[in-house]
């Protein structure tokens, strides 16, 4: 199953409904103020979540009339209301998840829903944040990028955890090979940056022994 998820930081009506018209989400949903989308484009969300505390009144009593499982939250909570709608897509039995309306001015959420990322992974899943500039997901294993098929021009990869060991990068302008990446704030961490490296060859093959990367292409505005 795939889920497509909407909240509430930058959307981009148009990149968004690209994509749903091309993937056939068997369920969606509109996180707090990222319901404003679906009044705006005259869709219907499976699942509306969030404490609503950026939501226009009249827009969510539009849908309060509409067949669509409304999950209130409290605003005093643990979790924010973007990481409950990812729970409960993985708990529907989701195996892929599009997160739009991600990023945006508030670089804390960006950096929280990246964490989500994490929680789709942990459960063997794929949780993806797009935008118009930016697709990011986490890998811990061999991942191949067709050349035609990629997002935008550049990829560039991250640590996620401290280290990731035995890098190899093929396919690409700068390449690797059984590299050791670690976070900068390791003492034996090398000084390679992988930031804005891009694919040559037909495609690009990226594996690793241990650890996880943030991956993320990207293309300028």
């Amino acid at each position: 199953m795939k889920a497509c998820i909407v909240t509430g930081g930058s959307v981009k009506d148009e990149f968004i409904l690209e994509y749903m018209n091309q993937e056939r989400y068997d369920a969606s949903f509109a996180v707090d103020s990222g319901l404003h989308f679906f009044s705006r484009t005259g869709r219907i969300p499976d699942y509306i979540v969030g404490d609503f505390d950026s939501v226009d009144e009249k827009v969510l009593e539009k849908f309060e009339t509409d067949e669509t499982r409304i999950e209130r939250l409290n605003p005093k909570k643990d979790d924010t209301d973007t990481e409950h709608a990812v729970r409960m897509a993985l708990n529907a039995g989701c195996d892929t998840i599009h997160l739009f309306g991600a990023t945006g001015s508030r670089l804390d959420h960006v950096l929280g829903n990246i964490q989500l990322l994490g929680l789709a992974l942990r459960h063997g899943k794929t949780c993806i944040m797009l935008d118009p500039c930016n697709r990011i997901r986490l890998i811990d294993s061999e991942t191949v990028i067709q050349k035609e098929q990629q997002f935008g021009k550049y990829v560039s990869l991250i640590p996620y955890t401290p280290k990731v060991t035995g890098l190899t990068l093929e396919g690409f302008q700068y390449l690797l090979q059984d590299y050791t990446m670690s976070s900068f704030y390791q003492k034996d961490a090398l000084p390679i940056s992988g930031i804005s490296n891009e694919i040559v060859d037909k495609q690009a093959r990226i594996d690793l022994k241990d650890g996880i990367l943030v991956l993320v292409e990207s293309r300028d505005a």
